[in-house]
């Protein structure tokens, strides 16, 4: 008997998803698949939350199946929805093909936006659904005359469901709320997938509440870096959520990825760092391709950067890249044949794919080198990048712990500038600050800003602070002024701050924001931090050696010793 007769005839004309082959790659290189630099798939280069890997080291609830009432909870808290609209999916794929079995009965249709992700056609051939095409326009807007006439009657079978991605793959733009409010019209159950929402797109969760046909699709894949624990969830309206609920199938979530979620919404501060560090380094990676002969990069709002290419294929491009060792995204569409797709790394990914460019885009051939300055081991956690939007100011930080003591500072606040500039210069870090913020009302937001900004770069610039001297402490003078600073970097924020002075006002800054300043910067740093200026007659000499005792203190206290494999404690817990 031919077993596969017995199956449906349906699905042996579909094609199985094949990862890359990393092994073949990495020969065609000649080097190991570990030393690949894969900016192909749009996964995160960062590390996620160190306390998923406590979590998941310390949880003892494999044994059993998982809840999922507190995860569900903390999704709804996190999105802005009730936990009666969340379902869990086994990624955000199990959502796509659950919606599909809910809507579209054999021989009805769902409608794709292509480029679109394949896994939307996939589900719905693999459920005997057909699949309606609209492509996007050059512009990568959807074609909504087209899909108005598709749903009024000029398609053979009938749509029920239409898929939008926003931010869009491979294009990484919004679709703006006025299309979607235009869509929802349509007698249609709208997704709207926005896997890469938290790299700067607008979510369409709010739009849930006036709108009972629509399903917002997300995952924990892009923004957490958990992609190989495979958690994705729906956001939508109580009725559809409780139809979903009927097709999922039993502890479809694994109890590893919910400890790990749960783990992620506690250290939300250092997530929100690294997505800082993700978007500042894809506007660098922009400005860079830019900069380059016949690349035109697009603006992004997701973890990744579609260019257009002007003198070659892109899969010609991809195809010299991947001989050096370099993966990039190139597409066999005809409206992406000049087009390549590159994800978000790391600087130092970055700064070897824009040389093997430079050369490949000069008819030369890339530095066999070159690879090694990229997969070569790299301190994890010494440096970070982060920046901070609110009405009032808008924070950038960028902070190197194994600097030289290098700076450029501009808060448009002098006094506070100089004051950095000691932190950077006396902890032999290398600090770039800038800060714009309402000094038209006054100084406060701006100082406080900064001390928030560059708190949560220290913390994330230290990593899981493993091997750290911990401890560290500085006396420095200036002149008749004496002031010391003890720190400890163990994760548990305290200040204790006495810094007395005789003037309101040094410069622009109000002498009692010193203080907070220091309190604030503690707190975001996750350091326990003790100041004190011991005595000095001029207000500046004594704020100027309390900054500079600190950066001692913080140097002293953030090198590493080989001999300390993790954080010393005689708890075991720091």
């Amino acid at each position: 008997m031919d077993i596969m007769s017995l199956t449906s005839p349906h699905i042996r004309g579909l094609e199985a998803y094949e990862p890359p082959d990393w092994e073949a790659l990495a020969a065609r290189a000649g080097v190991s698949p570990d030393r690949l630099i894969r900016l192909d798939a749009n996964e995160n280069y960062y590390s996620p939350s160190p306390r998923v890997s406590e979590a998941l080291a310390r949880s003892e609830a494999y044994r059993f199946y998982p809840d999922y009432g507190p995860l569900k909870e903390a999704i709804a808290r996190y999105a802005g929805a009730s936990p009666e609209q969340i379902v869990l999916g086994n990624g955000g794929d199990e959502i796509i093909d659950l919606s599909i079995r809910l809507f579209v009965e054999p021989g009805e249709a769902v409608i794709v936006n292509p480029p679109a992700f394949g896994m939307y056609s996939v589900s719905a051939e693999a459920h005997h659904g057909k699949v309606l095409p609209v492509p996007r326009n050059r512009d990568f807007s959807l074609d909504l005359p087209a899909i108005e006439a598709l749903v009024q009657g000029g398609a053979a079978a009938r749509p029920k469901l239409l898929f939008v991605t926003s931010p869009g793959n491979p294009d990484g733009q919004s679709v703006p709320v006025e299309t979607l409010l235009r869509l929802l019209k349509l007698p249609l159950a709208i997704i709207v997938d926005e896997a890469y929402v938290e790299f700067g797109g607008a979510s369409a969760v709010p739009l849930l509440e006036d709108h009972d046909n629509l399903i917002v699709l997300r995952t924990f894949s892009k923004w957490a870096g958990i992609a190989g624990l495979r958690l994705g969830y729906a956001v939508t309206s109580p009725p559809i959520a409780q139809a979903l609920e009927r097709l999922r199938p039993p502890y479809n979530v694994n109890a590893a990825a919910v400890v790990a979620a749960m783990a992620t919404f506690e250290d939300m501060d250092r997530v929100r760092s690294t997505l800082s560090t993700v978007i500042t380094e894809r506007e660098r990676l922009r400005a860079a391709l830019a900069e380059l002969p016949g690349i035109e990069p697009l603006p992004s709002r997701a973890n990744f950067v579609l260019c257009r290419l002007k003198v070659r294929t892109g899969r010609e491009l991809a195809g010299a890249l991947a001989e050096t060792g370099i993966l990039i995204r190139c597409f066999s569409a005809p409206a992406l044949e000049d087009a390549v797709r590159i994800t978000v790394g790391r600087p130092e990914q970055h700064d070897v794919l824009l040389a093997a460019l430079r050369s490949i885009l000069s008819g030369e051939s890339p530095d066999p080198g070159l690879l090694s300055r990229a997969t070569e081991p790299q301190p994890e956690g010494r440096r970070a990048s982060v920046e901070r939007r609110t009405r009032e100011t808008e924070v950038s930080v960028t902070l190197e712990l194994d600097g030289s003591g290098r700076y450029e500072i501009d808060t448009r606040l002098g006094f506070l500038d100089h004051m950095l500039a000691q932190i950077a210069s006396h902890g032999l870090f290398d600090l770039t600050v800038r800060a714009r913020g309402d000094l038209h009302v006054d100084e406060h937001h701006t100082v406080e800003d900064v001390a928030i900004v560059l708190g949560q770069a220290l913390d994330r610039a230290l990593g899981d602070r493993s091997g750290l001297v911990r401890m560290g402490h500085a006396y420095a003078p200036l002149d008749e002024a004496l002031a010391r600073v003890v720190v400890d970097l163990s994760g548990r924020p305290y200040a204790v701050i006495e810094a007395c002075f005789e003037t309101a006002r040094i410069g622009a800054v109000g002498t009692d924001l010193l203080a907070h300043f220091m309190e604030t910067l503690a707190f975001n740093a996750r350091i326990s931090l003790h100041a004190q200026v011991l005595y000095g007659r001029n207000d500046h000499h004594r704020a100027e050696a309390l900054f500079k005792a600190l950066g001692r203190a913080l140097d002293a206290a953030s090198r590493q010793d080989p001999r300390r494999s993790s954080v010393p404690s005689t708890k075991g817990v720091l």
